[in-house]
């Protein structure tokens, strides 16, 4: 049986994990991420223990996703919430440590494979994967390949304007879809509109405190019946829908796959963006293309980078 070790380099915590080639784990484990300034070695440090702490001979590889921007031969540029990793090569100091190929990729890049080799994804040549969450994320499978780009920062989605003369978005830009449906755009909409009088049981199950409002009290309110927490996530889904009416047009995947927090709406938010797909797109296009959750759940940067192995 052939494994592989998958990493999930978080700014909070790492996720480790021995994975066979069907994509099951066989053991795991999380630790905190030190993160703090200057903490480079303390984090290779960790990842190394991470490492030791599930191996066995039948490892075939390291599959580490990180955040930032990383290029084919394992540097990474730039990783928020990891201070100090600049122009710094992970993949050769890990080679070196313990004698066995390594991956570095992207994390969002990294999900969108584990889903295409494991998850929602399997079975398909080409799918885009969006992890709704504070943000937008995104990766890109194209024929069974990872959409990278000349710098290896394909796929940036969340920061693909959908308005010229629209909302700020939190990179500084203007009108970009993650003003739409991020997390905090979703909540600061409905508390305006609370605060301009409009009746909803949210105020209640907030008890009153309208800065404990969550996607998931939204969420929970809609189930209920709420016409505020619907409108909400009807808007969000509609916006999304048009965006990725345009997604459809340019890349014509098979499956769109909805992963993160955002996505745990439900099924208002599926049906409306189906039916958006659907109105917005080119038929022909439209037709055949599905809208799907993920499946690998919250161990899916585990799974997703032993997959970065098992697809080299």
């Amino acid at each position: 049986m052939k494994t592989a070790i998958g990493i999930d380099l978080g700014g909070t915590y790492i996720k480790y994990g021995l994975v066979d080639q069907q994509g099951k784990i066989l053991k795991k484990g999380m630790i905190p991420t030190k993160a703090e300034s200057n903490s480079r070695d303390i984090v290779i440090e960790q990842i190394s223990t991470a490492i030791k702490d599930v191996w066995n001979d039948t490892i075939e590889g390291i599959g580490i996703g990180t955040p930032g921007v990383v290029d084919n031969n394992g540097v990474v540029y730039e990783a928020p919430n990891l201070p100090d990793w600049h122009n710094f090569n992970l993949k050769e100091i890990f080679e070196k440590k313990f004698n066995k190929p390594v991956v570095v990729e992207n994390d969002a890049n990294s999900i969108a494979y584990g889903e295409f080799l494991f998850g929602a994804g399997k079975g398909t040549r080409t799918i885009v994967c969006l992890t709704l969450g504070t943000g937008l994320g995104g990766g890109v499978v194209i024929n069974g390949k990872l959409l990278r780009g000349a710098i290896y920062s394909a796929a940036e989605i969340g920061h693909m304007p959908i308005d010229y003369k629209g909302r700020k978005c939190g990179c500084g830009s203007i009108g970009c879809i993650e003003a739409y449906v991020g997390r905090d755009y979703i909540v600061k909409s409905v508390i305006r509109k609370i605060k301009r009088g409009k009746k909803t049981i949210l105020t209640e199950m907030a008890e009153n405190d309208l800065s404990k409002i969550t996607p998931k009290i939204i969420s929970e309110a809609y189930q209920k019946g709420d016409k505020l927490a619907e409108e909400t996530w009807i808007e969000m889904a509609t916006a999304l829908g048009a965006f990725l009416a345009g997604i459809v047009n340019l890349l014509n995947p098979d499956r769109i796959i909805l992963a993160g927090g955002i996505a745990q709406a439900g099924e208002i938010l599926f049906e409306t963006v189906r039916k958006t797909i659907h109105e917005r797109a080119m038929k022909v296009l439209s037709k055949n293309v599905e809208i799907v959750p993920a499946e690998l759940g919250i161990d899916a940067g585990i799974i997703s980078g032993a997959a970065l192995i098992f697809q080299s």
